[in-house]
């Protein structure tokens, strides 16, 4: 096993040197304006297929609050066939090549990412190209589009999972376009028009917000050439604006409650507030939560919780609980699925240990066991052409380095339980959480006044507000 992970490193290395001076390069400009794309690229020689992505740098933090839903209907409405072809046509042309082409959208942009088998090569981008360029947008596709989305959103309310988080998203992101998720709500979606659409696409579709990625076992030249005729044809721009949302966190335990009548198995989400993709304290707080929450069966939440107490059948925590980190603040998430009768017991078991995470940090075998896990599999983030060119569009979009393995064992292997106490108490406190309960309220409140009999009234934990599952999806 040791001579494998070396063999990696050694790979990893070499794509580092190779990739290192730039990766963060800037396209050729005349007079301070772009001339050709950013373009991030990996060369397969034994590939068998191309893989590529568009990126267009905006996304749901753009949308108007009262329209949520806006980015995401333009990316799929893109991929709902071109001025040439119908969607049916446009759809059967993909897979008669054996290509697969799909669209996603986060925070901060709308990524339209493919493969297709390398002797298809050209005729993919052509297709590409056709979609991105001369998109129908036909009002027929627009209404199915908004009926599938629609019907979507509805089957949310059966997914507890899902309905803290979308609780969690209304009281910490109220009043911005984070409130809701990537998706929409019903009322959102519904005011959203074809006009809408358009105006999103016109405004966003432009030269300076566009950014190609690939890979592929052609020669560079070949594919920046095909990129650069795409691209040229976007009207040009202005850069994409920078935006900030800010978070409204409680300033002590504020609970939560979805309503489900007779629900056997709750489900439980804190929230307080995260981290952005460039805190230069990510590491240090990565390393904790893998040993506090973030890895399953290994992690202390889970072995108590779970394996000791037998309290919840799923419990971890996680920086990345909107998807992943982004430019925008995110949030740090502790999620669980406890049975009802122990539901109070788990929301202050999981306080508790919150508090002994913050003050005393972690044992030494817990930081050992953490260190070495992701020391050990860092390489394997470079292993195929495909991760390396994912490495490098995140170390453009959110501005961060590309750490080579011996970098980052350094960086990971320099953080000591002191460290990591310092960050914990510069970024999190005890007091700060939202937490999202979904469940009976009646017997949720019961189970609380039970449970807090021997605490003072003014100190107790009760319900301060309750949603019902439409209120979260409309």
């Amino acid at each position: 096993m040791l001579r494998i992970i070396f063999c990696f490193l050694l790979i990893a290395s070499s794509v580092f040197s190779k990739t290192k001076t730039s990766f963060r390069a800037e396209p050729a400009t005349e007079n301070g304006v772009p001339v050709s794309p950013k373009v991030f690229y990996e060369k397969n020689p034994s590939a068998l297929t191309t893989t590529l992505s568009v990126i267009v740098m905006t996304g749901s933090v753009d949308d108007p609050v009262e329209k949520s839903g806006l980015s995401n209907i333009v990316a799929e409405m893109v991929l709902r066939g071109t001025k040439k072809r119908s969607r049916q046509k446009f759809q059967s042309e993909l897979e008669r090549m054996g290509g697969a082409l799909s669209a996603v959208v986060t925070q901060d942009t709308i990524q339209f990412s493919g493969g297709v088998i390398k002797e298809n090569t050209q005729k993919f981008i052509a297709l590409l190209e056709e979609a991105l360029l001369h998109p129908a947008f036909t009002e027929k596709d627009f209404q199915e589009l908004k009926r599938e989305i629609l019907n979507d959103i509805l089957h949310v309310k059966n997914s507890n999972n899902r309905l803290g988080g979308l609780a969690a998203r209304r009281e910490i992101f109220k009043g911005t376009p984070l409130e809701r998720p990537v998706i929409g709500s019903q009322s959102t979606i519904e005011k959203i028009s074809l006009s809408d659409v358009l105006r999103k696409y016109n405004d966003y579709f432009d030269r300076p917000k566009i950014i190609f990625a690939a890979a592929s076992p052609f020669p560079e030249s070949e594919m920046i050439s095909d990129f650069a005729r795409i691209w040229r044809q976007f009207p040009d721009g202005a850069k994409p604006p920078k935006r900030a949302v800010k978070l409204q966190i409680p300033e002590k335990p504020t609970l939560i409650v979805i309503h489900k009548p007779k629900t056997s198995t709750g489900s439980l989400f804190f929230a307080q507030g995260g981290i952005t993709a460039q805190d230069p304290d990510r590491y240090t707080l990565k390393t904790g939560n893998f040993s506090f929450g973030g890895e399953p069966l290994v992690s202390r939440l889970f072995k108590t919780i779970r394996g000791e107490l037998g309290w919840t059948y799923a419990i971890g925590s996680s920086y990345a609980s909107l998807g992943g980190v982004s430019n925008q603040q995110g949030l740090f998430s502790i999620s669980s699925t406890p049975s009802v009768e122990y539901t109070s017991k788990t929301i202050f078991k999981t306080l508790e240990m919150w508090k002994s995470y913050l003050e005393s940090g972690l044992s030494g075998d817990e930081l050992d066991l953490a260190k070495d896990s992701l020391i050990n599999s860092y390489p394997f983030e470079f292993e195929t052409a495909e991760k390396r060119v994912s490495q490098k569009l995140t170390s453009y979009l959110y501005n961060i380095p590309i750490l080579s393995p011996e970098e980052f064992s350094e960086t990971i292997g320099g953080i000591n339980n002191k460290k990591l106490k310092s960050v914990l108490k510069e970024k999190h406190n005890t007091q700060s959480w939202l937490i999202a309960l979904v469940a009976d309220k009646d017997v949720v409140a019961k189970d609380l006044e039970e449970f807090q009999k021997d605490i003072p009234q003014e100190k107790r934990l009760t319900i301060s507000k309750v949603y019902t599952p439409d209120e979260l999806v409309n």
